[in-house]
């Protein structure tokens, strides 16, 4: 895999072992925490933060490691203090110990991707090294993000905080705070990807998907404790909380939620995420979201639409369809209220999990039986999950009627599931 040069303080650090006072390479934790410590104290700094002087601490959590304890996988934080505005700064991390040190990466770097591509599959699986792969090569194709809000569909939550940075005040304004109804506080994944935990106590997730985008979510409590575990769009994470486990503060319950691309937070501004399109405020924690000729400010409360492709009238149908092996699974969507025939321009998003989806075949089946080819096989590809935008000319389909997503698995040995899928006219 090739990848652009970084400026010399997002390289790989290594410490080597006469610099930490010993004879020879050490596999013991503190000499491992003090690696991954300077390599995130190094790209903080760089991003133009001023966390890591604030002097509330930094952790460094294995989650996992070898059986020769030469590679390892975790989570590092820099801590964040009990004030107003303060939220901590995590990165996933891999780590080799070599014969000159440990040399390790940060999620969202070559350095991290490569790190990850040789580690062994007791400390980066397969699939997570997918995962990552696609989210490196998903990042440079702007791509609109794919993402449902943080609840369940169909339900308004309240902003009690509009587009603002992931610390507060400081750009870019990538973070929103959601306050749900009492009767239901569950924080759900917004599309589907690898999850893990970040703080040691919890409460803290980060969700990479494969499309480019990663997405973060603080204050949870009752929360799950992923490991890299592959979830589905709606999948539960915890409940909104005051909690600060990492630090910061919270004044109620509620997500912070944020949007990433590689280790960079992005605005907000003019991303459509949940069928809302989301604008800046004079200050951070102001402005709201559009949808249409509807505008909802701080305090109103917004419907969560789903995934949903800016300029259009979306229909989804985000209900589990199995996609058996050697056999087929069709996904149906009724469209209503839209006159005449579907333009030229049809839009369609798929969101199809597959143990190897270079075996699956997608077509669209428009309302008269008509057969829109979106995908042919290509059995090189062992990806495990697609989630394209489409384009298709449909203009001699009526807009009205059954529309279906027929995914057919054409070889042996795996099997799958639809997950979701959209039309936008």
């Amino acid at each position: 895999m090739r990848h652009r040069r970084l400026s010399t303080v997002f390289a790989v650090i290594v410490l080597s072992a006469a610099s930490m006072g010993a004879a020879a390479p050490s596999a013991s934790q503190p000499d491992l925490d003090s690696t991954v410590v300077q390599l995130m104290t190094a790209r903080s700094q760089a991003d133009g933060s001023r966390l890591a002087a604030a002097g509330a601490g930094t952790e460094v959590n294995v989650q996992r490691r070898s059986p020769r304890g030469d590679w390892v996988f975790g989570s590092s934080v820099i801590k964040a203090p009990n004030v107003e505005g303060a939220y901590p700064e995590g990165w996933l991390f891999v780590a080799q110990r070599t014969a000159a040190g440990w040399k390790a990466g940060l999620d969202g770097t070559p350095e991290f991707a490569a790190l990850a591509q040789r580690a062994p599959t007791s400390v980066v699986s397969d699939g997570e090294k997918r995962t990552f792969a696609g989210n490196a090569r998903a990042q440079t194709q702007a791509a609109p993000t794919g993402l449902s809000l943080p609840y369940q569909q169909g339900a308004s939550w309240k902003i009690i905080g509009g587009p603002h940075g992931w610390s507060g005040q400081p750009r870019p304004w990538s973070s929103i705070d959601l306050d749900s109804r009492a009767s239901d506080r569950s924080v759900l994944a917004a599309q589907s990807g690898r999850a893990y935990w970040v703080c040691s106590n919890g409460g803290h997730i980060r969700i990479i998907h494969d499309n480019g985008w990663t997405t973060e979510y603080y204050h949870l409590l009752n929360e799950i404790r992923p490991n890299g575990t592959q979830l589905k769009m709606g999948d539960y994470l915890g409940l909104t909380s005051t909690r600060i486990p990492c630090g910061g503060s919270a004044g109620s319950n509620h997500v912070h939620f944020a949007l990433k691309s590689g280790s960079s937070w992005v605005p907000l501004q003019d991303k459509t995420i949940g069928g809302w399109t989301y604008f800046e405020g004079s200050g951070a924690y102001g402005g709201g979201a559009r949808r249409g000729t509807t505008t909802r400010y701080v305090g109103d409360w917004i419907q969560n639409y789903g995934p949903e492709t800016p300029g259009g009238r979306t229909f989804e149908n985000a209900a589990n369809v199995d996609v058996a092996d050697l056999g087929q699974g069709e996904s149906p969507i009724t469209v209503t209220g839209v006159p005449g025939n579907a333009p030229a321009t049809l839009s369609v998003y798929a969101d199809v999990h597959h143990g190897w989806r270079g075996d699956l075949q997608l077509d669209l089946v428009g309302p008269t039986g008509v057969v829109y080819r979106l995908r042919d096989p290509a059995p090189a590809d062992d990806g495990t999950i697609i989630h394209e935008t489409y384009t298709k000319n449909a203009a001699d389909s009526p807009a009205n009627g059954t529309w279906r997503l027929r995914v057919k698995d054409v070889d042996s040995n795996h099997s799958g599931y639809i997950d979701a899928w959209s039309l936008t006219f």
